[in-house]
C-alpha cells in the first residue's frame, strides 16, 4: 500500500477516495449490460468482502467549532445515519497521534474539549460508532486560538485583504497563498491540511488567474476580525474544466457550478462573521480557486428609531391571507408597539436554531441589522426533531446555536433577547399546562443567565395563560377550526402547535408584557399590553356589499379593544340558535365566502378579546345572487346536478346556444363515480380543458362573478 507523503497513517484510506483537481478521473457511468452483469456476479467471494467493506460506519463530516472560550472548545458535527455514537479526538499537529476526548451517543452530535490549551493550534478528528466498529477518522478541524494571549485579528487598514491562490506569481498588493499554506498561531490564514491541496501555475500575464489551488477535502481558514464582509472569487482554469461550490460558515454561497477551460466563475457573496473565524469549505471534482477579495463592510449607523427583528419557527411567522386563520406571533407585536417603530418578521416554518443558520436566515439578519435595534430569538419546536438532520439540535448545542444569534447582534450594536418556547395546548390531568420543550426551555434560560442577555420567558407566561382558561378556551387561541368555514381548510384543522389569529394575538401580548419588564429602552415603548377589563362593545355599523352568488363583504365600526371579530351566518329561515360561525377578521372587514346560491342568510359580527365576546351585532340580511348560467361540466351521458345544465366535450358552441367549446371538439374527461358517497353529481366527474378547447359563453355586457369547481 503506498504512503503518501505528508500524511499520517490514519489518512492513508484516503487513496480510495477520488482525488480532486485537474486530471482527476470522474465516476464512469457503466451500460445497463455491464450493470445487470455485476448484479448476478455478486455472488463471487471478492465482491461480497467488498459490499461488507462498504457497510462499515462512514466518518462524520463538516467538524466545525461551535464555541470557543479561554480552556475550551465546542465542537459540533454532522449526523451519520444509523451512528450508535461518536468518538471525538484531538492532536496538536495534524500528522500527529490524536487522543480521545469525548465518547458521545447516537443523538449528540457534539462535544466539549474542556482542557484545550486553546493558545495553541488544536485539530480534531471525529470517528463515528458504528454496529461493526469505529469508522475511519473525518477531516481534521482547527480550533480557534482564544485567550492565553491570543492577539486578536487584525485586517488590512483599508478594508480590503486580496488573496491570491496558487504557485505562480503573487498579484501586486496580494497575499501569497499556495498549497503549503497552512493555518497556524503565526500564519492565521491557510489551510487546515495542505495534503488535500495542489497548486498549478499556467503562466501568462494575469497573476490572479494564471495559477489556482485545487481543493480536496479541507478547508480553508481565516482569522478576522468580527463584522461583515463582501467575499469575491474568482475560480477557473486557463486549460481545464472547474467543477465548484463553496460552503462558508456552514452555509451554501457558491452553488456547484461548472465551468469550461478559459472560462471564470467571479462572484461576490456578503456574510456575517460571528465567531472570528472565516471557515470556507470548498468541493466539485475541480474545485479550483484563483483569488479571493474579502471587503470589510463599514459598520452602519442607528437609525432614527429602531427596527424590532424577528427569528424563529412557524409558531412566529407572519402568514399570508392564504393561511387563514394561521398566524404567528410575531406577524402581531406590532400591535403593541408605537407606528413609528418597525418590526421584520424573518420567521419561517420547519427552522430550528440550526437550520435557520444553515440556510442564511441568520446571516441576512445580521447583514441588515443596526446599532439600537433589537433580535427576539425563539427557537426550539423544531430543534427537538430527532431524526430530521437538518433541523435537530440536541439541548446543550442548541445552546449554542443561540449563542451565534446573541453574539452577532451584539456585535453589531443591536440588543438581542432570547424568547423561550411557546407552549403547545398540552394539559395534565389536574388541567395544569403542561411545559413543552423542557429541556430548550433550560438551555435558553441558562444561556440568558450566563451571557446577560434580556430573556423573555414565554414558556412560562403561555403556560400561565393556557392554565387559566383551559383546554376548551384553548381550541381558540390554537389552530382547531371547524370544516367548511376557511376556503384552504375544507375539512377543518385540529392542531395543538400553531395558532389561529386570535391566539397569535395573544402570545404576541404576552411576548410584550415580558418585554415590558425588561431593562432595556424597548420597555418603554410597548403599548396596551394589559388584560381587558370587560370583553369589547357590540359592533355596530354592519354593512354587507359586494353580495355574489357564494358570498359577500361586510364592514362594520371597529370596536376598541377588539383582538379580532367572528362572523356568524344563517339561512333567514333557520332558528336563532343556528348561527355559526362562518369566519373571523383581525380588522372591521370580513370576506364571507361558501355561501349556498340564491338563498337568504342573517350575518351577524361579535368583537372578541381574552375576556370573551361581546353581545353580537344587529342582524344583516341578505340574498345571495342565482346564477345566469349554471354547468355541470362531465362526460357525456353522466348523472347532472340538479339545477345545472349538462355541459360535456360534444356540447361545441353555436349562436343559437349561446354557449360551448369553440374548438373542433372538446376535451376528454374523467367519471371518477360516487365511491362510498362522499363525490356528488357535480363532483364525480369532470373534463379536461385547455388552452386549445377554449369555451364560449354569450351573456350580456356587465360584471360577473364566475364560481369554478375543481375536481382531481
Amino acid at each position: 500500500m503506498q504512503n503518501f507523503p505528508g500524511r499520517a497513517p490514519d489518512r492513508i484510506e484516503s487513496a480510495y477516495r477520488p482525488r480532486s483537481g485537474p486530471g482527476a478521473p470522474r465516476p464512469a457511468r457503466a451500460a445497463r449490460p455491464v450493470v445487470a452483469g455485476l448484479a448476478a456476479a455478486a455472488l463471487a467471494l471478492p465482491l461480497v468482502a467488498t459490499v461488507a467493506a462498504a457497510a462499515e460506519a462512514a466518518a462524520p463530516t463538516a467538524v466545525r467549532v461551535a464555541h470557543a472560550e479561554p480552556g475550551a472548545l465546542h465542537l459540533r458535527w454532522n449526523a451519520v445515519p444509523d451512528a450508535a455514537g461518536y468518538v471525538l479526538t484531538r492532536s496538536d499537529t495534524l500528522d500527529g497521534e490524536y487522543t480521545e476526548i469525548a465518547r458521545t451517543d447516537e443523538r449528540t452530535v457534539f462535544a466539549t474539549d474542556a482542557e484545550a490549551d486553546t493558545s495553541a493550534v488544536n485539530y480534531y478528528r471525529v470517528r463515528t460508532i458504528g454496529a461493526d466498529g469505529e469508522s475511519a477518522p473525518s477531516a481534521a478541524a482547527v480550533g480557534t486560538l482564544v485567550g492565553g494571549g491570543v492577539p486578536d485579528p487584525t485586517f488590512p487598514d483599508d478594508g480590503v485583504l486580496t488573496l491570491d491562490l496558487g504557485s505562480g506569481t503573487t498579484a501586486a498588493g496580494a497575499v501569497a497563498i499556495d498549497a503549503g499554506t497552512m493555518y497556524g498561531a503565526d500564519e492565521r490564514i491557510g489551510f487546515v491540511d495542505p495534503g488535500e491541496v495542489t497548486a498549478t501555475d499556467r503562466g501568462g500575464a494575469d497573476a490572479l488567474r494564471s495559477d489556482f489551488v485545487t481543493v480536496g477535502d479541507t478547508e480553508l481558514v481565516a482569522d478576522l476580525p468580527n463584522g461583515d464582509y463582501r467575499v469575491g472569487l474568482v475560480s477557473g482554469d486557463s486549460e481545464g474544466a472547474t467543477d465548484i461550490a463553496i460552503t462558508a460558515e456552514q452555509m451554501a454561497k457558491v452553488q456547484a457550478t461548472e465551468k469550461p477551460a478559459g472560462q471564470y466563475l467571479e462572484m461576490e457573496f456578503d456574510i456575517a462573521l460571528v465567531d472570528g473565524q472565516l471557515n470556507l469549505e470548498l468541493s466539485g471534482s475541480a474545485a479550483n480557486l484563483a483569488a479571493l477579495t474579502l471587503t470589510r463592510i463599514s459598520p452602519r449607523e442607528a437609525a432614527s428609531r429602531p427596527t424590532v427583528y424577528v427569528t424563529g419557527d412557524s409558531t412566529v411567522q407572519t402568514y399570508d391571507e392564504y393561511w387563514a386563520p394561521q398566524a404567528g406571533w410575531g406577524q402581531m407585536l406590532d400591535r403593541f408597539l408605537p407606528d413609528d417603530i418597525a418590526v421584520d418578521n424573518h420567521a419561517i416554518g420547519g427552522r430550528s436554531s440550526k437550520n435557520f443558520i444553515s440556510q442564511g436566515r441568520l446571516d441576512e439578519v445580521l447583514t441588515e441589522i443596526r446599532p439600537g435595534d433589537y433580535l427576539y430569538v425563539q427557537f426550539g419546536h423544531n430543534d427537538n426533531s430527532y431524526g430530521v438532520d437538518d433541523r435537530y439540535a440536541a439541548p446543550a448545542d442548541y445552546r449554542n446555536y443561540l449563542r451565534a444569534y446573541v453574539e452577532g447582534a451584539r456585535q453589531r450594536g443591536a440588543t438581542p433577547i432570547l424568547v423561550t418556547p411557546v407552549s403547545r395546548r398540552s394539559f395534565d390531568a389536574s388541567g395544569q399546562a403542561n411545559v413543552s420543550f423542557p429541556q430548550y426551555v433550560e438551555q435558553a434560560t441558562a444561556l440568558a443567565a450566563e451571557t446577560g442577555v434580556p430573556l423573555v420567558d414565554l414558556s412560562a407566561s403561555s403556560r400561565q395563560y393556557l392554565t387559566e382558561i383551559g383546554p376548551e378556551e384553548a381550541r381558540s387561541v390554537f389552530l382547531h377550526v371547524p370544516a367548511g368555514v376557511y376556503p384552504n381548510r375544507p375539512d377543518g384543522t385540529s392542531d395543538d402547535t400553531h395558532f389561529q389569529a386570535y391566539g397569535a394575538i395573544q402570545m404576541a401580548r404576552l411576548v410584550a408584557r415580558g418585554t415590558a419588564g425588561l431593562d432595556v429602552p424597548l420597555a418603554d415603548e410597548v403599548v396596551d399590553t394589559a388584560p381587558p377589563a370587560e370583553v369589547p362593545l357590540r359592533p355596530a355599523g354592519v354593512v354587507a356589499g359586494g353580495v355574489s352568488a357564494s358570498g359577500a363583504t361586510l364592514s362594520w365600526t371597529a370596536v376598541e379593544g377588539a383582538d379580532i371579530y367572528r362572523v356568524y351566518a344563517k339561512t333567514s329561515d333557520a332558528p336563532e340558535g343556528a348561527f355559526a360561525l362562518v369566519t373571523t377578521s383581525t380588522i372591521a372587514l370580513a370576506d364571507v365566502t361558501g355561501l349556498d346560491q340564491g338563498t337568504a342568510y342573517d350575518l351577524r359580527v361579535v368583537a372578541v378579546n381574552r375576556r370573551g365576546e361581546s353581545e353580537p351585532s344587529d342582524v344583516v340580511s341578505l340574498t345571495t345572487k342565482a346564477p345566469l348560467l349554471a354547468f355541470d361540466v362531465q362526460l357525456a351521458g353522466g348523472p347532472t346536478k340538479s339545477g345545472y345544465t349538462a355541459l360535456d366535450q360534444n356540447t361545441l358552441y353555436t349562436q343559437e346556444l349561446g354557449y360551448g367549446f369553440t374548438s373542433a371538439a372538446g376535451p376528454g374527461g374523467r367519471d371518477r363515480g360516487t365511491g362510498d358517497g362522499a363525490l356528488d353529481d357535480l363532483q364525480r366527474d369532470f373534463l379536461l380543458p385547455s388552452s386549445t378547447t377554449p369555451l364560449r359563453f354569450d351573456v350580456p355586457n356587465g360584471t360577473y362573478a364566475v364560481e369554478v369547481v375543481w375536481a382531481t
